[in-house]
C-alpha cells in the first residue's frame, strides 16, 4: 500500500500545473439554508463534496470549469475565469432543502479545533509529557540550617526510579500514538470513503479501511483534494484485487 500511495502522489506531482483554490458555500433555493452533500466537479477530473454545513474547496485550472451536483440534478457549468472571488464562490441550487443548519448574519462561532483539542491533551496529562527524568543536583541549604552546598535528595531518589520514568515514557509514546490515530480517524474515515466510492459497509469496506490507511506522516502534508484523489484511485486498485 505504501508503494501504491507514493506512485500516487508522484503521478500527481508531476501531471500538476498552476492551480486556482475556489471555495465557498451553497445554500438551497432559500439562499439561507445550507446543503449538505453537493457534489462539487471540475472539468479536470477532481472533485470534492460539501462538509455539514455546506462548505467546499476545490482546485481547478484556469481553462477548466466548475460545476454542482445534487440529486441528479447538475447546475450550469461556472468557467473559472469568470469567478471574479474564487475565494467566496457561493451559489444557490434550484432546490428547497430543509437544513439544521442556516446563516446567521453578524453571529461567527468559534468551535475547538484538533489543535486545540491537542493542546487540552497535552495539558490534561502534562505530568507526562513533563515528568522529571531524574538526575543529581546541586542544592543551597538555609543559611540557618547549618549546612552549605549538597546532594539534591529528591533528584537522588528520582535517579533509582528507573521503572518509574519508563512507564512514563510508554504512557506518553502511547497518548502520542492515540492522537495520531485520531487525526488519521478525522481525515480517513468510512463515511467519506463511502461518499467518494461505490464500497459499502461489510467486510469488504473494513479490509480497504486497514489496507490504505494513510500513515500520519503523510497525512499531515497533503490536502484534502488530494487525499479525496487517492482513496478514489485506491478504490479503483482494490476492486481489481478484489472484485465483488
Amino acid at each position: 500500500m505504501k508503494k501504491f500511495l507514493l506512485y500516487f502522489l508522484l503521478l500527481l506531482a508531476s501531471g500538476a500545473t498552476a492551480q486556482i483554490q475556489v471555495s465557498g458555500t451553497v445554500y438551497d433555493s432559500t439562499k439561507r439554508n445550507l446543503v449538505e452533500g453537493v457534489q462539487v466537479l471540475c472539468t479536470c477530473g477532481t472533485m470534492t463534496f460539501t462538509d455539514s454545513v455546506g462548505n467546499y474547496t476545490i482546485f481547478a485550472g484556469e481553462k477548466d470549469s466548475l460545476f454542482f451536483f445534487f440529486r441528479n440534478k447538475p447546475t450550469q457549468m461556472f468557467p473559472v475565469t469568470a469567478i471574479k472571488t474564487p475565494w467566496q464562490f457561493d451559489i444557490a441550487i434550484n432546490l428547497h432543502v430543509p437544513g439544521k443548519y442556516k446563516q446567521l448574519k453578524e453571529i461567527i462561532v468559534y468551535g475547538k479545533t484538533r489543535r486545540q483539542d491537542s493542546i487540552e491533551n497535552r495539558i490534561a496529562y502534562d505530568k507526562i509529557f513533563n515528568y522529571d527524568k531524574g538526575g543529581l543536583r546541586i542544592s543551597n541549604s538555609a543559611p540557618e540550617s547549618g549546612f552549605g552546598a549538597g546532594i539534591d535528595l529528591d533528584a537522588l531518589i528520582s535517579v533509582f526510579r528507573f521503572r518509574r520514568n519508563k512507564s512514563r515514557l510508554l504512557f506518553q509514546q502511547r497518548l502520542i500514538k492515540e492522537e495520531q490515530d485520531r487525526y488519521i480517524e478525522y481525515r480517513f474515515n468510512k463515511n467519506i470513503v463511502k461518499r467518494l466510492t461505490t464500497l459499502k459497509d461489510g467486510e469488504a469496506l473494513d479490509r480497504f479501511m486497514i489496507e490504505y490507511k494513510p500513515e500520519y506522516e503523510l497525512l499531515t502534508q497533503i490536502l484534502d483534494i488530494e487525499l479525496y484523489m487517492y482513496i478514489q484511485a485506491a478504490a479503483k486498485d482494490f476492486l481489481k484485487k478484489y472484485p465483488q
